[in-house]
């Protein structure tokens, strides 16, 4: 029988009313990127909660961390409400929606990944979580800043269109994105995205390379140089990726490959380690 790698999901905590309960605490994530993990991915999804208890204990998710494969980063209508100040994380007021309990649980998390080896891959605000984590810092509103696109979706449009591809952006020379595209045989390096949000990278983290930009000079892809498993983060959704998609279909089998080897090497199946870059 052939095992599926286990991918971990960061959850969001809202407050949701149904029937006759009052608005209630739920630890949620939308069902597109449980869908990603089962059908694009080939493995098994496990939500992990948006808890300050984890945050605050100095572990972690140490325990789950070492029996899980990877670790995908959702999107999310909340903005990241931390920034690192003197060394610490501490709460700032960001422009709408907060959701501190995820920002705790999630920093700690990226950090869990790094430290262990676990591939993780971030979308959207993932992408930003990953950047600030590393002590990068994030525009607002870029559609307020003079000489940059709206990048928000088009909320006129059924919520399925808005996920349509909205701008195009360029992979760089020589990043491990491009990399990755030439070992799939694909020699383009402009592709249109469906990039999804108010905030975006302002100022790059410790160790955070630049991978892909917008027309406007926005930074679309990230990665992490000093991680020793695939760390990338993706401003636009890939999980509503179709299977044309040569830049959605180069990352996720990217992931993928990264998640399955992780597995065999925790089996003990592995003849050595699995460098991503090659």
């Amino acid at each position: 029988m052939i095992k599926r790698p286990i991918i971990g999901i960061s959850c969001c905590l809202r407050s949701i009313a149904f029937g006759d309960y009052p608005p209630t605490p739920h630890h949620t994530v939308f069902h597109k990127y449980v869908d990603f993990i089962v059908r694009q991915l080939k493995a098994v999804p496990i939500l992990l909660p948006a808890t300050r208890e984890i945050a605050n204990n100095p572990d972690g998710y140490t325990a789950l961390i070492s029996r899980l494969d990877g670790v995908l980063l959702t999107g999310s209508p909340s903005n990241i409400g931390v920034r690192w100040q003197q060394g610490e994380l501490r709460r700032i007021s960001p422009v709408g929606l907060a959701d501190y309990e995820r920002d705790f649980t999630t920093f700690r998390l990226i950090h869990n990944c790094v430290d262990a080896g676990v591939p993780l891959l971030g979308i959207c605000r993932g992408m930003q979580e990953i950047n600030v984590a590393f002590g990068g810092e994030l525009h607002n509103e870029i559609h307020s800043l003079e000489g940059f696109l709206d990048h928000r979706s088009d909320k006129s449009l059924p919520y399925e269109r808005r996920y349509d591809p909205r701008h195009s952006v360029k992979v760089l020379e020589g990043t491990l994105l491009e990399h990755l595209l030439r070992n799939q045989s694909v020699s383009n390096r402009v592709f249109d995205v469906n990039s999804l949000h108010g905030q975006g990278i302002a100022l790059v983290g410790q160790n955070i390379a630049v991978e892909a930009v917008a027309e406007d000079g926005i930074i679309e892809a990230i990665s992490l140089s000093s991680a020793s498993a695939f760390t990338m983060g993706v401003q636009w959704h890939i999980e509503w990726a179709d299977n044309d998609r040569p830049l959605d279909l180069c990352i996720s089998n990217a992931f993928r490959t990264a998640c399955e080897e992780r597995l065999h090497t925790n089996e003990g199946k592995s003849e050595g380690s699995y460098d991503y870059r090659t």
